[in-house]
């Protein structure tokens, strides 16, 4: 059994602490700036903690061996919350910490998770003399549960339509673009993490997770295929993407707690026109580390999913 402490309860965070909840095998606390819920489930248990009372935070994670950091990176100024949840793991002896990712590696594309960069380099600074904590950034990728429809969603997600909208058959794309793009869903996600916690061997700093690889035309292709129709598609100049422009008839919609309702529009026009930006540089081609370490792990395949959520919806 591992001691897990999740700093952070939301929507990835649910799903992994319900998963690992579900194998039995490790006891889970949660860490919040919040009060427990009315109702949370009788195996877990819940903290309320200040991240800037790092002293506090040491007395909590004491015999903790995995930290699971969940924080929202553009919501934690100075990056001060999870520098100090690093600084109290090392002192409380934690063996392991996943840093709040949970996305993609190459970020460059995305001014807003900025602070996962300087979690990275911090990480390594503080291993730099000597290794005092073993870290390892999960990257899924695409989570595909986004490409079916939101009513199939697990309660725990908010919907983010992706560039390529399976229920009105159309898509955005780059321009001059046939890039590779990695899928996983969030409970595969979920999943792998759990069997991560009882992996003997070293966590690899880079963890990439890539499910299903599948290039643009190949998922095109599909979805005209299991829609039994051909999909209406738009392509955006790079240059537009570079200004950070979204010239298209619709924009895909995003329902996002983190997000201000009436910032909901411009962030889903930014974090797509980013998105295409990476995928035409190659950004969601992502390296398959755990895969190779977790090589007997059986993971849902694109098309079954695909195929699953639309076939009987039409």
């Amino acid at each position: 059994m591992v001691k897990v402490a999740v700093a952070g309860f939301g929507e990835v965070g649910r799903e992994i602490v319900d998963a690992i909840l579900a194998e039995g095998q490790h006891e889970v606390t949660v860490l919040s700036r919040r009060n427990a819920p009315d109702s949370i489930p009788h195996a877990l248990n819940w903290v309320k903690v200040d991240y800037q009372d790092k002293e506090n935070l040491v007395d909590v994670l004491r015999g903790v061996h995995t930290v699971l950091s969940f924080i929202v990176v553009h919501q934690d100024v100075g990056n001060e919350s999870q520098k100090n949840l690093i600084d109290a793991s090392i002192k409380a002896g934690v063996k392991r910490f996943a840093p709040s990712e949970w996305s993609l590696y190459v970020i460059d594309d995305f001014p807003f998770y900025g602070g996962k960069a300087v979690i990275r380099e911090y990480l390594k600074e503080v291993n730099k003399a000597r290794k005092v904590l073993e870290y390892c950034s999960f990257v899924p990728g695409v989570f595909m549960d986004y490409l079916g429809p939101p009513e199939k969603l697990s309660k725990n997600l908010s919907h983010t339509q992706q560039f390529m909208d399976f229920k009105n058959c159309r898509a955005i794309l780059p321009e001059d673009s046939d890039a590779t793009v990695s899928f996983t869903t969030v409970g595969d996600v979920s999943k792998l993490v759990t069997k991560a916690l009882s992996y003997e061997g070293e966590w690899p700093a880079v963890g990439g997770i890539a499910c299903n690889k599948i290039t643009l035309s190949e998922l095109l292709e599909l979805g005209e295929k299991i829609r039994g129709r051909k999909f209406s598609v738009e392509r955006v100049k790079l240059d537009d993407l570079k200004a950070g422009k979204l010239k298209t008839s619709w924009i895909p919609s995003a329902d996002h707690p983190a997000i201000a309702p009436e910032q909901l529009r411009a962030a889903a026009e930014m974090f797509t026109t980013y998105s295409l930006l990476s995928i035409h540089r190659g950004d969601l081609d992502l390296p398959d580390q755990w895969n190779r370490l977790l090589p007997d792990f059986q993971y849902v395949s694109l098309e079954d999913f695909l195929r699953n959520s639309w076939e009987k919806e039409f």
